[in-house]
């Protein structure tokens, strides 16, 4: 049974002795993933991050209701992965939650010390600029000392850190008699972990978090999951298993093979260097920009790496590996010593190929924002170059502007209009016209429909909630479990934003 709240009404349903699950976030179906579930007398919640709408000008960001849930006492914290969507909550959540235990994984604290510091830094520019134009400072999310705080806290053992990327892991606590928590590698980017739990009724409940069962360049697919870890936790054994899985891609399933996609984008290339010209890919620097860096690599390419990706490479490409593509100069690292000036002329040599053919991997992929702004100003407007996308393409984003109007006739080209800084750090519009080849390569590190159908089948749960999807990837879940598994398909649910079920 499920019914639309209020975030008011969480704390009757909490005092009311009832196991339930609802989503925080998600309100626009992607993002600001946060699920609060109550078994057996314990409170659990399973990520808090944030979403945007919108992009460009009519970017915001929109948070899980509840605020940092300050009054409302939570037993257990599961931070499933680094991404935003899922963690960028974490330290003010933390903060107002010293009663918690809290587990994340090792590789996601190794890239958590980096994106948290990026945000850092935004925060105190967003607060240098108001301070400057002389209007109120805005509310940041965390302060430097909370930042280390978070660091020296995670390093002392405050919390529960697991190595899923290495090992399965199934913990239990002597003060949580006959509780079970089991963590195991998902496969959609490094330190990404399902989670499992065995309550004392027997129950058994499963967070999938972000999933993929397709192997990555920097990470292999998990399609199923291990029947050795699944005995270890005799989760064979539960009375009912609730599955709460994601369905990014619940609509779609792949269009052609890896290999056949790998094999367009090097004939691409190959065509855009033949006719002199270069290529952009504008990525998320966490997975999208390690990844696509490696797979230029096998595929034969030298690399251009700027922006925050010249970060992320380290924590997600082994660095010997990568110590030798840049000794030998098959990956080249843009750098952030220098002044501007000296930046872009580095930025103008690369988009003009004064370094020689190298595709240019930089952050963000949505073009708003992050050093690829600087390169698209530089290269759109020249025929003979290539913008690649190789993700989501964004509602409002300039990324997703520019594939639309490539839609329409060209004929002498067309405007875009990209957010970028002028020589004293005011943000302005940069007006592009741009006549480029535009592609787009599905190299996405969510499972699709197929991948999805398969892992729900393995684990053959009673209930199945669906979340982190559009109504589209739903239905398409939906429709495909039913078909493929017929009068025996167990009920399912989308778990959206502020819908209850008791379980």
């Amino acid at each position: 049974m499920s019914q639309v709240i209020q975030f008011e009404e969480v704390a009757d349903y909490l005092a009311g002795g009832k196991d339930f699950i609802v989503e925080l976030g998600e309100q626009t179906g992607i993002g600001s993933s946060s699920l609060l579930v109550r078994k057996c007398g314990k409170t659990i919640l399973v990520d808090r991050g944030i979403g945007f709408e919108g992009y460009g000008d009519r970017k915001s960001i929109t948070l899980p209701v509840g605020g940092n849930l300050k009054g409302m006492y939570i037993d257990i914290i599961i931070f499933t992965h680094v991404h935003a969507d899922h963690s960028a909550l974490i330290i003010p959540t933390l903060l107002n939650h010293p009663e918690s235990r809290v587990v994340f994984s090792s590789k996601t604290f190794e890239e958590l010390k980096i994106v948290l510091h990026d945000n850092l830094v935004n925060q105190n520019r967003v607060v240098r600029k108001a301070q400057k134009l002389g209007l109120p400072e805005p509310e940041v999310m965390f302060t430097e000392q909370d930042f280390i705080d978070f660091i020296q806290n995670t390093e002392m053992g405050f919390y529960e850190v697991v190595d899923t990327d290495e090992e399965d892991v199934w913990i239990t606590w002597e003060d949580w008699p006959d509780w079970q928590f089991g963590f195991t590698f998902s496969g959609h980017t490094k330190g990404a972990f399902m989670s499992f739990v065995k309550a004392p009724d027997g129950d058994g409940l499963i967070f999938s978090g972000d999933v993929c069962g397709h192997d990555q360049e920097t990470t292999e697919g998990v399609p199923t999951i291990s029947q050795k870890f699944l005995k270890d936790g005799d989760f064979d054994k539960c009375k009912r298993i609730i599955f709460v899985t994601e369905a990014t891609n619940g609509n779609r399933d792949r269009e052609e093979s890896l290999e056949e996609t790998d094999a367009r984008l090097k004939a691409d290339l190959e065509k855009t260097r033949d006719r002199g010209g270069m290529a952009l890919f504008p990525v998320f620097a966490i997975n999208r920009g390690p990844n696509i860096v490696a797979k230029l690599v096998r595929l034969g390419f030298k690399v251009m790496v700027a922006g925050m990706v010249q970060k992320t490479i380290r924590a997600e490409i082994e660095p010997g590996l990568l110590d030798k593509w840049v000794a030998d100069g098959t990956v080249m690292l843009l750098g952030s010593s220098g002044g501007r000036e000296d930046r872009q002329r580095i930025i103008k040599a690369a988009a003009h190929g004064e370094y020689g053919f190298r595709p240019i991997v930089t952050s963000s992929a949505t073009l708003d924002q992050g050093m690829s702004v600087a390169f698209a100003i530089e290269m759109l407007p020249i025929r003979e170059n290539v913008l690649v996308s190789t993700g989501h393409r964004f509602d409002g984003s300039a990324m997703k502007e520019i594939f639309e109007l490539n839609n329409k006739p060209l004929g002498l080209g067309h405007t875009t209009n990209l957010n970028t800084w002028d020589d004293h750090h005011h943000p302005i519009k940069k007006s592009v016209n741009f006549r480029c080849a535009i592609r787009h390569f599905d190299y996405t590190a969510h499972d699709y429909r197929k991948g999805l159908v398969r892992r729900i089948e393995s684990l053959k749960p009673d209930i199945i909630f669906v979340k982190h999807c559009t109504e589209d990837g739903f239905h398409g879940l939906e429709e495909a479990l039913r078909e493929k598994i017929g009068e025996s398909c167990p009920q399912i649910q989308w778990a959206r934003h502020l819908n209850l079920f008791e379980i």
